[in-house]
């Protein structure tokens, strides 16, 4: 016999927390040459040197995209299209001569290239072999980062280009010790390169400078406040350093100190700098330019809360209200985020739940963005996972005097369901754990009809189920 019990949608209480996002890192390590203006990195060091930003930018500076700027809108190994870090390296791959087929199963997230492909992954890093960041590894985030190697400048360093989701398309340059190196470097489809037959150092006919770490300076930059910059470090260390300030590449009057006062004619210009370095009987040394990024008018806050309202279940709408702030012309701008991790589309002040959040945490950062200002963020979080309601199926028959009970429990986008099922026929009674959705029980009786209750007891993903009623001839 068959008996079915659907569990009803229950509503949930839905609890939101509040944390204020910090928009703008407490120091910007700089980025240079520059080839027009450039983002800074999301966590950025002083080991890594941006060359490049944007498709069209790196191309005209001699960097290619390698045709992925047009091609981007194309998903590869079932990555996300667009600005995304993992896309852009599955369609590397597939250019050197792999079919577009994900090369593992599994999770897609860059954090899980390495483990997944851990055969091939090593410490050796090769021209076309792809940079891999773990978890949380050398700056990267929750997500991990994948990069494409384009030079190998020593087993030091090594030149990178590489997508962002949220971000750009760079070329940059990565050192050992910078903090950023990578976690590993897998190898699809590179070889080795030779060996280079090694070129004597010429002679050099004066003193020179050797610039060892890059300057940093301290951020943010807007307007009404003065920035400061390091001189980065040198050997040997110079008599005299001078800074030179640029706006949008245009020298800022003979400013060659460290500090510049940022006035209001500089806002919505992009910052970048020089560094001199001069002593008695060396040669002068300018450096490359460092691109800081554009001076902004000033940060939007949020004077009152954003608000989350909803119920954490399949099907239902959750929907984010913005604060208030101290820009009355700041508009709100939403991103819903699954586990932490954007979700491409969802950039409306609503969001359906749908079978791929059950079982996941679902958050909202609202933002209140002004053109020329840094935005206020905020992130609103459920308090629990994303629920669906369980679905019991029982079936009942005899055999050899044994009553035998067979509980199915589904839920959509869950699968398989787990947790445990009580399960009582006539006086007998357990708790029995479900095995890929399903419990069978298999129980001696005496001749005679007996009736038959079972009830699912939930999981975090899954809400216990209301009991499931039938009966068993004995025979």
């Amino acid at each position: 016999m068959v008996f079915g019990m659907r569990t009803p949608g229950r509503a949930a209480r839905w609890g939101t927390t509040t944390a204020a996002s910090a928009m703008l890192a407490s120091y910007l390590v700089l980025a240079g040459p520059s080839s027009g203006p450039l983002q800074p990195p999301l966590l950025p060091s002083a080991g890594t040197t941006y060359l490049c930003s944007g498709y069209a930018d790196c191309v005209r500076a001699g960097y290619s995209d390698s045709g992925y700027g047009a091609a981007n809108g194309t998903m590869y190994w079932r990555m996300y299209a667009g600005h995304n870090c993992t896309n852009y390296a599955a369609y590397r791959m597939i250019q050197a001569g792999m079919p577009n087929v994900r090369p593992w199963t599994g999770e897609g997230n860059a954090s899980q290239w390495g483990l997944s492909m851990a055969s091939i992954t090593d410490q050796t890093p090769n021209v076309g072999a792809i940079a891999w960041w773990g978890k949380y590894s050398n700056g990267a985030g929750s997500a991990g980062h994948v990069a494409y190697v384009e030079r190998v400048v020593s087993a030091d360093e090594i030149i990178v280009s590489e997508d962002a989701w949220g971000g750009t398309f760079h070329w940059r340059s990565i050192t050992r010790t910078s903090g950023r190196w990578p976690t590993g470097f897998i190898h699809f489809v590179d070889r080795p390169a030779p060996t280079p037959t090694p070129t004597p150092t010429p002679t050099p006919t004066g003193n020179v400078f050797t610039q060892t770490a890059t300057p940093v300076v301290a951020a943010p930059l807007v307007v009404n406040t003065t920035v400061s910059a390091t001189a980065g470090g040198w050997s040997p260390t110079p008599a005299e350093n001078r800074w030179r300030w640029f706006a949008d590449g245009v020298r800022i009057g003979d400013i060659v100190t460290p500090d510049l006062a940022l006035t209001p004619d500089l806002v919505g210009k992009t910052l970048s700098m020089r560094v001199v370095a001069k002593s008695d009987g060396f040669t002068t040394y300018v450096s490359p330019f460092y691109t800081l990024g554009p001076v902004l008018a000033g940060i939007v806050h949020a004077t009152a809360p954003a608000t989350l309202s909803g119920t954490p279940a399949l099907g239902q709408v959750l929907t984010a209200a913005p604060g208030t702030y101290d820009q009355p012309d700041a508009a709100p701008a939403y991103q819903w985020l699954r586990n932490g991790v954007a979700i491409p589309g969802a950039t409306a002040a609503t969001y359906q739940l749908a079978a791929e959040d059950v079982g996941s945490s679902v958050s909202v950062e609202v933002s209140g963005t002004k053109a020329q200002y840094a935005p206020a963020v905020e992130t609103l979080t459920a308090s629990g996972p994303v629920t669906s309601p369980a679905n019991v199926i029982l079936k009942t028959k005899s055999k050899h005097g044994r009553a035998i009970v067979r509980v199915r429990v589904t839920a959509a986008g869950k699968l398989p369901v787990t947790g445990k099922v009580l399960v009582r026929i006539g006086s007998w009674k357990r708790e029995v754990r479900l095995s890929d959705g399903i419990v069978k029980v298999k129980v001696p009786m005496a001749r005679g009809t007996k009736k038959v209750r079972v009830r699912y007891l939930g999981s975090a993903a899954v809400p216990a189920a209301p009991k499931v009623v039938g009966t068993v001839q004995v025979r």
